[in-house]
């Protein structure tokens, strides 16, 4: 009898224990819920992964609400394009990148920001062969005046390798955005005619070759720092890179940081993938727009200034520096910019 109720109990007690640490676990796992929709998620909502090497699994992924997934995709097409030799998964991944979107109920320009690489990627996308002598003397130079030139050209490999699949992303997005359908993309000059004059062609010939500089008439000083017109974009476009906290003087020894790079200064880089086209606005004093946001052509970017090493120097200030730079054709001679320019009515 004894050893019944022994046998009993210990049947008992492997029970509880069983319960205790099997079922009861399995039975408190929830579906996961979507704050978007007010239905729990259904393992069919979600797409079937291709087979990929990740460390989120595919069971795994359909326990993520569409936000979650949608974070979870993003970092895997960024992980695609910047870290990834494999192309052929890049139409893959784009395609669960927007299904994702879709299913979390948000914008394709909420989704900007987290696919952008740093702002030393399209400094180096800036960068033509013509370039690289000077940009590896600036990079020999000590202190945080070098470093900053040091990493760009770091990033000179990974950019060239990576840009044609980045910037498929950034086309599709804005082919897919509704937001950017709505943008003014009308050309629009950089300046006003009555804030600008731009040197004559004989002058550009002893000036940037591939740049164009375009001049105040007229700004305002406070110490050494200056202020001048309003700078407008001249496309619409997403604005790739932007900054307003250069810190510095008019010698690489005295720079201490921020700007979009010791000597391009405070400014806002803005790709047009309409166009297949990065605009570059350095120099200026300060910044209205923030990396990410989408902007209208003749939006406001912010005041010309003299921000930058070479633009610090007395009398190398008063101006805007600007460059245009097709993703296949390189950069715009400096006529080609001005004429540009002259041609928007």
């Amino acid at each position: 009898m004894n050893k019944q109720v022994l046998t009993f109990g210990i049947v008992l007690l492997g029970l509880w224990l069983f319960a205790s640490l099997v079922v009861l676990p399995v039975l408190a796992i929830e579906r996961p819920y979507s704050p978007y929709k007010k239905t729990r998620l259904e393992s069919t909502n979600i797409p079937e992964e291709p087979a990929i090497k990740a460390d989120l699994g595919i069971q795994a992924q359909r326990y993520l609400n569409p936000l979650e997934l949608l974070n979870f995709r993003t970092a895997l097409l960024k992980a695609q394009v910047f870290e990834s030799s494999q192309a052929e998964l890049l139409p893959i991944r784009i395609e669960e990148w927007k299904n994702s979107i879709k299913m979390a109920g948000a914008s394709p320009e909420d989704c900007i920001l987290p696919l952008l690489p740093e702002a030393g990627w399209f400094q180096a996308r800036l960068i033509s062969n013509r370039d690289e002598p000077s940009l590896r003397d600036d990079s020999g130079i000590p202190g945080a005046y070098g470093q900053v030139y040091k990493d760009i050209r770091d990033w000179l490999p990974k950019t060239r390798a990576s840009a044609s699949s980045f910037e498929a992303i950034m086309e599709q997005l804005w082919l897919d955005s509704g937001f950017a359908k709505k943008l003014d993309n009308n050309p629009h000059p950089p300046m006003l005619k009555k804030d600008r004059w731009i040197p004559s062609d004989k002058a550009l010939k002893a000036s940037h070759r591939y740049a164009l500089d375009i001049f105040f008439t007229s700004l305002s000083r406070k110490d050494r720092e200056e202020t001048g017109p309003l700078i407008y974009s001249m496309s619409s476009g997403i604005v790739v890179a932007a900054a307003d906290d250069w810190s510095g003087g008019d010698r690489p020894s005295l720079y201490n940081g921020g700007g979009l790079s010791p000597k391009s200064g405070n400014g806002a880089i803005i790709y047009d993938p309409a166009n297949r086209l990065y605009y570059a606005y350095f120099h200026m004093s300060d910044v209205f727009v923030k990396t990410g946001q989408l902007v209208a052509a003749g939006e406001s970017l912010g005041h010309g200034g003299n921000s930058g090493v070479n633009a610090r120097k007395p009398g190398h200030g008063g101006h805007l520096h600007i460059e245009i730079h097709g993703a296949e054709k390189g950069p715009w001679r400096s006529h080609d910019i001005k004429d540009y320019i002259f041609s928007i009515k």
